[in-house]
């Protein structure tokens, strides 16, 4: 019985304690300001990243050809691009930025998604009109939306695989 009392006394008193106690302000999320060197620097390192991505792939493809003096030039051009991404992502740490090649790397996959969302619009405005120029007889104007749809294809090709070189998996499925 004894126990009993001292623990609904103990209940009380804690009770009692955060009934006292002030609720916490919650902050505002700080968002960090990005200056103006900053920017040229990430898009310095982006284009760094994207040059070593194709030289890199350029050196795989010649290898799998199997141009050897290809590839090595393809591969010391990839390790002075990796070198310059290097630089500029110390800089940028110095600066204040954390994990800029990673933020690098969002951005460039962000850009290639983009890139493939306005292609397939592109395409499909012009698919559109090819239709409307067939439907109402035009074959001067159906003939050169057939010549769009056929260059905004091949540009949407590039575009997926210039993604899928960045690291973008599955681009055509992340565009829709």
């Amino acid at each position: 019985m004894k126990r009993i009392g001292l623990m609904t006394v103990a209940v009380l008193f804690a009770a009692a304690a955060f009934a006292q106690t002030a609720p916490t302000a919650t902050t505002p999320a700080v968002t960090p300001t990005v200056t103006p060197v900053e920017k040229t620097q990430m898009q310095d390192l982006r284009k760094d990243e994207r040059a070593y991505d194709n030289k890199k792939a350029e050196a795989k493809q010649a290898i799998n050809n199997g141009n050897m003096t290809a590839a090595k030039a393809d591969i010391t051009a990839e390790k002075t691009d990796k070198d310059a991404a290097k630089a500029n992502a110390a800089e940028l740490k110095t600066e204040g930025v954390t994990h800029p090649v990673k933020l690098a790397d969002k951005q460039i996959k962000k850009a290639d998604v983009k890139a493939i969302k306005t292609e397939s619009a592109d395409l499909k405005t012009d698919k559109t009109a090819e239709k409307a120029a067939v439907a109402s007889g035009n074959t001067v104007a159906a003939t050169a939306d057939k010549a769009d749809v056929k260059t905004d294809r091949k540009d949407l090709k590039k575009d997926i695989r210039e993604a899928r070189r960045d690291g973008v998996k599955h681009p055509a499925h992340k565009a829709i």
